[in-house]
């Protein structure tokens, strides 16, 4: 004989259903979309690193495609809680920052990375570093490199900020921090190199490239930063 279940029995396994049905809903991440204009979007980042076997390891999480990382979620963040939901003693608010680009390819482990909340601000896992302790104590101008795979395209006609190094190598801009000046915008780029005290030998510019640039890293990129953080990419010798 079928047992049967009473109507409140039965009203009772339904929500439960319900209920587990919303839990599986909210465990699937959400998908990235990228911002309909990409150049001067704003985004952060933050970057947790662990002392492993091989060395030093960060990793990179950002908003892009998620939102603009608002202002105050971003400025709610201790790190006391960073600590905590990474389990490290080293974490990096990387931002706010704005891409220079106009479009990105990313294939393998950086377009399907981890998607994760802090508080209440929702990234996806870009890439990883390996990081000698120089480079994590490096100061300004000091080459990174980064684990990803992505194809940065800059449109031509539109202008493009670089550094030039006393060798010859070109790295070219690709977001802008607002963390050491918070006022700096997209209109002050062209005349940044009367701020920018790099280096004997090294070079601030601004062109116009009359085709499209394309910055690509087929799993590594090498990068620097200036002293007000804007990040650079070095492009491939021709």
């Amino acid at each position: 004989m079928t047992a049967r279940l009473s109507s409140t029995a039965r009203s009772a396994l339904f929500a439960l259903l319900l209920a587990g049905g919303d839990a599986i809903a909210q465990e699937t991440p959400p998908t990235p979309h990228l911002p309909a204009v990409l150049r001067d979007a704003r985004y952060c980042e933050i970057v947790p690193i662990h002392l492993t076997r091989e060395g030093l390891k960060a990793s990179v999480y950002n908003t892009l495609g998620f939102d603009d990382c608002p202002a105050d979620k971003w400025d709610a963040l201790t790190r006391r809680e960073l600590f905590a939901q990474f389990e490290t003693l080293a974490v990096v608010m990387n931002g706010p920052r704005h891409f220079l680009m106009d479009g990105i390819i990313a294939t393998g482990d950086t377009r399907t990375g981890e998607v994760i909340t802090v508080g209440g601000i929702v990234m996806a896992k870009r890439a990883e570093i390996s990081l000698s302790l120089h480079q994590a104590m490096g100061p300004a101008y000091t080459e990174q490199t980064i684990e990803r795979d992505t194809t940065y395209r800059f449109d031509a006609g539109k202008p493009v900020f670089q550094l030039t190094a006393p060798d010859g190598a070109v790295y070219v801009m690709q977001a802008y921090a607002q963390i050491v000046d918070p006022s700096l915008s997209y209109a002050d780029l062209p005349g940044l190199g009367a701020r920018l005290k790099p280096p004997a030998g090294w070079s601030y510019a601004t062109r116009t490239p009359d085709k499209d640039l394309l910055l690509v890293a087929t799993g590594t990129a090498i990068v620097i930063q200036d002293e007000l953080k804007n990040t650079y990419q070095k492009m491939a010798a021709n």
